[in-house]
């Protein structure tokens, strides 16, 4: 497909479900072991959890759209505010028990809980990248942080972070070609048994 078929926007509330399908699609080895037997149900938690974290969490989302279908392509959070957090985790544990139920809600906010990020407000965090496997390879990714990137040099910051498992190297190979650099990591032997990941790298880029 050629790349004027795509365009990058910001993404408007209506786009909630679409975010919500290529986050659970694209981190399937993620959602599977926090909702179990209960997969029907991580949509509308991460539907739920998008929409908190436009409305609460200082997020605001990009997307790739393939204008001749109105697919959605891609999608990307920029974080450049704090958020309510008291708000955000009370609207994603209400989500929780009401779709998988106390014990279950438990398991998976345990699991999501990593990794841990903390709001510098001379920093935009990048999280949630996400291309649908039907248009991966195309460039997606790479063009979603650039716009990511512009976003928070808009927002006058002057370095952007985002965290990556120390297990994905395709991702972790694309941030270093566009000059993230390994400043800390978080270890969990939690999720290292449950979802196979260690280490969490936390990424850093200096914005020009």
């Amino acid at each position: 497909m050629r790349a004027e078929q795509f365009t990058v926007r910001f993404a408007g509330p209506d786009d909630d479900p679409a975010i919500a399908a290529l986050v659970v699609e694209g981190f399937l080895d993620k959602f599977r072991p926090v909702f179990g037997g209960r997969m029907d149900r991580s949509l509308k938690v991460m539907e739920r959890w998008v929409s908190l974290e436009h409305a609460s969490g200082g997020v605001t989302s990009l997307v790739v759209e393939d204008y001749s279908t109105a697919e959605l392509a891609a999608s990307v959070g920029v974080r450049t505010a704090p958020s309510r957090d008291e708000v955000l985790a009370r609207g994603l544990w209400r989500a929780l028990t009401r779709n998988l139920g106390l014990a279950r809600a438990v398991w998976a906010t345990t699991l999501l809980s990593y990794p841990r990020y903390s709001h510098t407000s001379s920093e935009a965090y990048v999280e949630r990248l996400v291309v649908s496997p039907a248009f991966r390879r195309q460039g997606m990714a790479r063009r979603l942080l650039a716009a990511a990137e512009n976003f928070a040099r808009d927002a006058s910051k002057e370095t952007v972070g985002l965290h990556v498992s120390g297990n994905n190297l395709p991702a972790l190979r694309l941030y270093e070609s566009e000059g993230y650099v390994e400043t800390s990591r978080q270890r969990s032997f939690f999720t290292a048994y449950f979802l196979s990941t260690r280490n969490w790298l936390y990424l850093k880029k200096k914005l020009q």
